[in-house]
C-alpha cells in the first residue's frame, strides 16, 4: 500500500493506493453515501490499482496543528464528541468502527472551525479501535492546553481509563464528556449547608474513574511536564550541569529576572537571521527576516509567522524547516498552492531551496536569501 498526497484541479487529496481489494463493497458504501465525520471520498481504478481518495481541501492535520497550538478545552470534547457520532455512524452503515484510522496525521480539521474529520480505511486494519483511541488519547495529553487544569484532568481521566483492560470506549467517551472536575464537584457539595465536611471528603475519595486525575495523576503529570520542559533548556546549554529537580520551581528569593535570565539570552540567539524572503509582488507585501523553525506563512495571524494578507493565500499556507543547515519548503495542503520556480508543488510536497529561488504562495511571489 501507497500512501502519497495530489493536488487536483480545485482540491486537495490524501491518495492510499493498493491492489483492487476483497473490500470493494466498503468502499461502494464509502463513495455512494456521505457518512457523517468522515472525510469526502473518491475511489479509481487505473491500470490495476485501486486508488482511495480523501478529499482534504482546506483543512489540517491534528498533527500539523498541534505543532501550532495547543488543544483547548472545546477543541477536544468536539474531538472526542465526533469519534463517538462517527463510530455510531459506520454501525449503522455496516462498516466495521475497527477500520477507523484514529493515527493524529490522518485526522483533519477545519481551520476555521477546528470540526474533524476521519479517513476510513479497511486496509489499514492492524488493531482495535479501543487499542486506537488508547493511542489518540495518549497523544491528545501531551498536546492539551497546560494552563487549562481542568482540562487536563479531564484529559489525563481519558486516558487513565483507556489503560484499562478491555475496556467499553463508548463509556470512556460518555463519561470523560459528562466530566466535572473533582473542584466543581466540591463547590457544589459546599452550597448545601447540610451536607457534612466528612461527607465531601469520602464523596472525593470514592470518585471513579476517569474523574479522579487531580490529586495523585494531575499534579505527576504536570510535574512531568515541567521536568521535560527544564530538560530540553538543559540539553540547550550544554554548560549546565545544575540537577534538574532543582529548576523545576522557582525558589521564593529569587527574581523573575533572575530566573529567567538564560532563557532570554538563548530566545536571542536563536532569532539571529540567517535568511529572508523579500516581497516581489505588488501591493506592498512584507519582507520576512526568518528567525526561527519552523517558519509558516499565511494569512491567518493567529497561526503564521510570516503573515501575508492576500485572499488566495490560506491560514497556514506553507512552511520553511531546517534541517542540517539546509533550509526546506513545505506546501501545508493550501488551496491554491505553493511554487518555487514556477514549478507547482504537490500538497504537502518538501522541496530543499537555494539562494535566490523564486517562490510564489498562490499568486504572491516572494525571493529566497
Amino acid at each position: 500500500m501507497q500512501e502519497y498526497y495530489k493536488r487536483e484541479q480545485n482540491r486537495n487529496c490524501l491518495v492510499f493506493e493498493t491492489e483492487p481489494s476483497k473490500y470493494n463493497y466498503k468502499y461502494k458504501m464509502l463513495e455512494q453515501y456521505e457518512i457523517s465525520g468522515l472525510l469526502p471520498c473518491f475511489i479509481l481504478h487505473i491500470d490495476n490499482k485501486m486508488k482511495v481518495q480523501y478529499d482534504i481541501s482546506s483543512k489540517q492535520s491534528l498533527t500539523r496543528i498541534c505543532e501550532k497550538r495547543q488543544i483547548d478545552a472545546q477543541s477536544f470534547q468536539g474531538l472526542v464528541s465526533q469519534i463517538q457520532k462517527t463510530y455510531c455512524e459506520l454501525e449503522r452503515y455496516f462498516l466495521n468502527p475497527d477500520e477507523l484510522c484514529l493515527l493524529p496525521e490522518y485526522i483533519y480539521a477545519d481551520m476555521e472551525n477546528l470540526q474533524v474529520k476521519f479517513c476510513y480505511y479497511p486496509e489499514r486494519k492492524s488493531k482495535s479501535i479501543e487499542q486506537s483511541f488508547h493511542e489518540l488519547a495518549e497523544y491528545l495529553i501531551n498536546h492539551l492546553d497546560y494552563n487549562d487544569k481542568e482540562l487536563i484532568e479531564q484529559g489525563y481521566g481519558m486516558y487513565r481509563y483507556t489503560q484499562q483492560e478491555n475496556y467499553d470506549m463508548l463509556n470512556c467517551i460518555r463519561q470523560t464528556l459528562q466530566f466535572k472536575s473533582i473542584k466543581h464537584q466540591a463547590k457544589e457539595y459546599n452550597e448545601c449547608d447540610d451536607f457534612p465536611e466528612k461527607e465531601l471528603k469520602d464523596a472525593n475519595r470514592q470518585m471513579p474513574e476517569p474523574r479522579v486525575a487531580e490529586g495523585r495523576f494531575l499534579s505527576s503529570f504536570l510535574r512531568k511536564i515541567k521536568r521535560e520542559d527544564n530538560l530540553n533548556e538543559e540539553e540547550e546549554f550544554h554548560g549546565y550541569e545544575g540537577d534538574v529537580a532543582s529548576v523545576t520551581e522557582v525558589e521564593e528569593d529569587e527574581t523573575e529576572d533572575e530566573y529567567y535570565g538564560h532563557t532570554v539570552l538563548l530566545k536571542e540567539n536563536k532569532e539571529k537571521s540567517l535568511h529572508y524572503l523579500v516581497a516581489l509582488s505588488d501591493g506592498g507585501y512584507e519582507d520576512f527576516s526568518i528567525t526561527k523553525f519552523p517558519f509558516v506563512i499565511g494569512k491567518g495571524k493567529d497561526w503564521a509567522d510570516g503573515v501575508v494578507p492576500h485572499s488566495l493565500i490560506s491560514r497556514i499556507h506553507a512552511q520553511l524547516e531546517e534541517l542540517d543547515g539546509e533550509i526546506f519548503l513545505t506546501d501545508l495542503n493550501s488551496t491554491n498552492g505553493t511554487g518555487i520556480n514556477e514549478e507547482p508543488l504537490e500538497a504537502n510536497q518538501t522541496v530543499q531551496l537555494k539562494t535566490g529561488d523564486i517562490i510564489n504562495f498562490a499568486q504572491v511571489y516572494y525571493r529566497f536569501v
